[in-house]
């Protein structure tokens, strides 16, 4: 790991194993990674989006996205991308426009596959 990354916090991999929940082709090999994830870039803006690698990946910008969620009271959502097979990117958005924090796993409101495949 180079001194600019930096581990995937506790919530952090809450919330992309919550995203990971549903059934999908491919899913279990996206579980296992998990815990080999380093984070390798921060949002600049203040939300709590990530760019990140698996330990045996190099860093890549998501292309495929593979789950998402909304935030439960809230105008938030989460986007959870892979790129060539491996976890890639953690969007975290609002449509107010401010930064949007991480939400808590339990405000997470997974959307079915079909609604993203």
């Amino acid at each position: 790991m180079s001194p600019s990354e930096r581990p995937l916090s506790a919530d952090e991999q809450a919330v992309i194993l919550a995203l990971l929940t549903r059934d999908f082709p491919g899913v279990e090999d996206l579980r296992r990674q998990v815990p080999s994830v380093v984070v390798t870039r921060d949002c600049g803006c203040g939300c709590a989006t990530i760019d990140f690698r698996t330990e045996d990946e190099p860093p890549t910008l998501g292309k495929e996205l593979v789950s998402s969620a909304y935030v439960r009271g809230r105008d938030d959502g989460v986007l959870l991308f892979v790129r060539n097979g491996h976890l890639s990117h953690l969007e975290v958005y609002s449509s107010d426009g401010d930064p949007a924090p991480l939400p808590h796993v339990e405000d997470l409101v997974i959307d079915p596959p079909d609604t993203w495949e």
